[in-house]
């Protein structure tokens, strides 16, 4: 019933800025301080969604900032230059090791410091550190006998500090939600007991690769935010998600045990996914809490339409069952939508390019838990990754030794490229991949039947939107293409969700029973503009096509 009264599971809700302005909050003062600490290890990719995803660091990097004498000293001379202005202070270090290296030279500085972490066993006499400790070190900084209080995964939440000035982030993080808990260490304000002004200093090393990591300013400042920043990744985290996915792919045609021919005979930007549904689903774990789970469905040139008809159409799937008041489907729910699903949307999925049953029960599952559609991640710089435009080019160009070797060089290595973090940092893929692909341009008959799929026109962004045809629109901009189709299906679909063929005037709630056609056809001077676009079922414009066709 409550879910039903608060929809967006919000009671009441209450703006920072009101909060701050009533003095119930600290205002709150955000430093950036570059170390110029390079992390040089490139991490594979991985490496990074274990980052991004559970805010993990490698073992061997965490050591590396941990021990960094450089880094340390850094941090604990900033503090010693500003120490009137940011007393008391909290930092959050990486792992145990951080906590003592900067306690020690704190202490070296006659600083009245100490730290705490989760039981863990002292590195000199082999003792456990207990709780008791723990809430003993807490106490004397809360009155004043510490300085200096450094934590690791300790004070995130829960633990009442008022006096807290300064919070210092020594540690990144890919995490909004122990962001918001960090930073929440500083931000009890004056009428709460707390302070004024509160001072919130990341410290920002200059990483080889470019994580996500959270920016505290901005996840606590922009115009509506309430300490949630909109995960909106760039696309660099889009091709990271979408290589993690297919460096399986590009493993298989390292192997030369396994045959791929099939594989290697598509368009090679026919294999790159157009974007990606990414949701998480809260999965049972050895803890008390369930634990949630990121899941990643990659949509392609084949199954952008299909997975888009049948997200769009969800509601009206789990018309056919009685959920009630459950957010878990049973086994038999489960097998019976999906079903429904491959009958209705995916009727030729055994020959759809990374078709997986077990996708689209995700997705089936995310419904029934959230009754929400999951978030469509598009891969925009998709048209930059067709390897087919470099194989051209080299061999247009008859290029060869070094010339080729120095082309393919500064393509790898240039920055603004995306084939790095496509290939997930291995060049020998990359390079398997693209004399497959200047072998596919110079003995076309290598493959038997030739190359499966029309090779994609390279259409200049100078060409207006409106005189592209839908495809081409998709292949150019996933998001264009899907805000033309949804204000489209919108302009067709009445208050309680029918939507109308305009030349028949059948009615249903399912995407899928209809397709967008051009009322004056492009061939005619039509133009790909709303107003020029209709709703038709699958029979009327199969109908008024044969019409015009005629009239020709």
């Amino acid at each position: 019933m409550l879910k039903l009264v608060f929809p967006n599971d919000i009671i009441f809700s209450e703006h920072l800025r009101n909060l701050i302005n009533r003095g119930i909050l600290a205002e709150p003062i955000f430093e950036n301080l570059k170390t110029k600490i390079e992390i040089k290890k490139k991490l594979t990719a991985r490496e990074i969604k274990n980052i991004e995803d559970f805010d993990k660091l490698p073992k061997d990097i965490a050591e590396e900032i941990a021990k960094s004498y450089e880094r340390n000293k850094i941090i604990v001379d900033h503090y010693i230059n500003n120490r009137e202005k940011y007393k008391p202070i909290l930092i959050f270090a990486i792992d145990v090791i951080h906590a003592i290296a900067l306690n020690k030279l704190f202490r070296d500085k006659e600083i009245n410091s100490d730290y705490i972490v989760s039981s863990v066993k002292d590195l000199t006499t082999g003792a456990t550190v207990s709780a008791k400790e723990n809430s003993e070190k807490i106490k004397k900084f809360r009155n004043g006998e510490l300085e200096v209080l450094i934590n690791v995964e300790m004070l995130t939440e829960g633990t009442d500090l008022p006096n807290v000035q300064t919070v210092f982030l020594t540690r990144p993080t890919a995490s909004t939600i122990l962001m918001t808990q960090m930073i929440g260490r500083a931000l009890r304000g004056q009428k709460a007991g707390g302070t004024e002004k509160a001072y919130v200093v990341s410290f920002i090393d200059d990483w080889e690769d470019k994580i996500n990591w959270v920016n505290p300013e901005k996840l606590h400042f922009e115009d509506d935010a309430e300490f949630i920043e909109k995960d909106i990744p760039s696309g660099n985290r889009t091709a990271r998600l979408i290589s993690i996915e297919m460096i399986e792919e590009f493993a298989r045609i390292m192997d030369e045990s396994i045959d791929t021919t099939g594989l290697e005979k598509l368009v090679f930007l026919k294999r790159i996914p157009l974007g990606i549904y990414r949701f998480s689903i809260l999965e049972p774990s050895e803890g008390y809490e369930p634990k949630p789970t990121n899941y990643d469905v990659l949509l392609y040139d084949d199954t952008e339409e299909a997975y888009d008809n049948f997200v769009q159409d969800l509601k009206v799937l789990f018309q056919s069952i009685d959920l009630q008041d459950r957010e878990i489907l049973t086994q038999l729910e489960l097998e019976f939508l999906l079903k429904i699903a491959k009958e209705i949307y995916f009727p030729d999925h055994q020959t759809l390019l990374g078709y997986r049953d077990e996708d689209v029960k995700n997705i089936l599952r995310f419904y029934a838990h959230k009754e929400q559609k999951p978030e469509f991640l598009a891969f925009s710089e998709r048209r930059k990754c067709d390897l087919s435009i470099v194989a051209r080019h080299i061999y247009d160009n008859s290029l060869g030794g070094r010339a080729e070797a120095d082309y393919i060089k500064s393509l790898w290595n240039d920055e603004k490229s995306f084939w790095q973090v496509l290939f997930s940092y291995k060049k020998l893929y990359f390079m398997k991949q693209l004399a497959i692909e200047i072998m596919k341009i110079a003995d076309p008959d290598i493959y038997g039947d030739h190359v499966v799929g029309s090779i994609p026109t390279v259409i200049p962004d100078t060409v207006p939107i409106e005189k592209l045809t839908l495809y081409e629109i998709k292949e150019r901009d996933i998001l264009e293409y899907r805000k033309i189709k949804n204000a489209v299906f919108a302009k067709y679909t009445d208050a309680k969700g029918f939507i109308s063929c305009a030349i028949s005037g059948v009615k249903s709630q399912m995407r899928r029973d209809f397709q967008i056609d051009h009322i004056k056809p492009m061939s005619e001077g039509g133009l790909t503009t709303i107003d020029n676009l209709q709703l038709l079922t699958r029979k009327a414009h199969v109908e008024k096509t044969r019409r015009e066709n005629t009239r020709r």
